[in-house]
């Protein structure tokens, strides 16, 4: 943790102390997303002179400043424990990899659980990207958090399978890439986990895998083929309990590198425009992106 400033310092405090005790005492989706809409604005900064539009859809587009309206595409996909997020709560984080990957981003908004379990969030998430494709503006990269970074695989893997053009290169933040296991035992596993606490991901499961077995492939991607992916850079806090798939894709896929970033929650990244941490990964995935799309 040497490296972290005192704004990294304070945003890993309120993570341990404020957002870990709601997630852990809050049962009710309602309340949570709306303090997850007021507290990631607050926690965050837009890029100077991005331009955001939504759509009928509730997708949000963002050009960075001084990338061009026709660059190529990224294409977001939030997380939130597949309860909880928006295009929205994820605009600044986009909009910074965006910006240094000098690409445009789009965020398509997912049905959310426990109103709409899986596999509903999969769908919408095919179903964006089939509409971009038959748009002609196929997304040159794919990227997304927690549970956007499990919507992400899914959608690559499906992409791959049916024949819809690949991106060319995937950015992903903690990916859920697992969903079934002990979570008792991976979280004791994991006792430097700073943000996520075991309740919040027993209600998850509960909420979204109603009767669904969470090993089945379109539900983890880690139980399904991996091999033919695009290149891909993986982040994660290092100690926190979903480091370790982290660490199983990277060596289940063709190209992936794996950074761990010690002394930091779960997608720290939210903090984009506020937290010197947050920013210098943004950058690190926006140069690996920039490599490998316009090289």
């Amino acid at each position: 943790m040497t490296d972290l400033t005192a704004l990294d310092r304070f945003w890993r405090f309120t993570a341990r102390w404020l957002d870990r005790p709601v997630l852990t005492a809050l049962p009710s989706q309602r309340l949570l997303r709306g303090l997850f809409a007021l507290s990631a604005r607050m926690g965050s900064a837009l890029p100077p002179g991005a331009t955001l539009a939504r759509d009928t859809r509730g997708w949000l587009w963002i050009t960075p400043q001084g990338v061009a309206p026709d660059a190529p595409l990224l294409m977001y996909l939030h997380g939130g424990g597949f309860t909880i997020g928006s295009p929205r709560t994820h605009a600044a984080l986009a909009a910074h990899l965006a910006a240094h990957a000098r690409l445009r981003v789009v965020l398509p908004r997912y049905r959310l659980a426990p109103e709409h379990p899986a596999p509903a969030a999969r769908q919408d998430a095919i179903a964006a990207y089939q509409r971009l494709v038959e748009a002609g503006t196929p997304p040159a990269a794919l990227a997304g958090d927690s549970a956007g970074g499990n919507l992400a695989l899914l959608l690559a893997q499906h992409a791959r399978d049916t024949g819809l053009p690949l991106p060319r290169a995937m950015a992903l933040i903690a990916p859920a890439a697992d969903l079934g296991g002990d979570i008792a035992a991976r979280f004791a596993a994991a006792p430097g986990e700073i943000l996520i606490p075991p309740a919040w991901a027993r209600r998850i499961r509960r909420a979204y895998l109603p009767g669904v077995d969470p090993t089945d492939p379109t539900i983890s991607p880690l139980s399904g083929d991996l091999s033919g992916l695009p290149p891909t850079l993986l982040h994660a806090g290092a100690e926190e309990a979903l480091a370790d798939e982290a660490h199983r894709l990277a060596a289940a896929m063709d190209d992936a590198q794996l950074s761990l970033w010690p002394g930091l929650p779960h997608v720290w990244h939210l903090h984009a425009g506020r937290a010197p941490a947050a920013d210098r990964a943004l950058a690190d995935l926006g140069a690996f992106l920039a490599a490998r799309i316009r090289p």
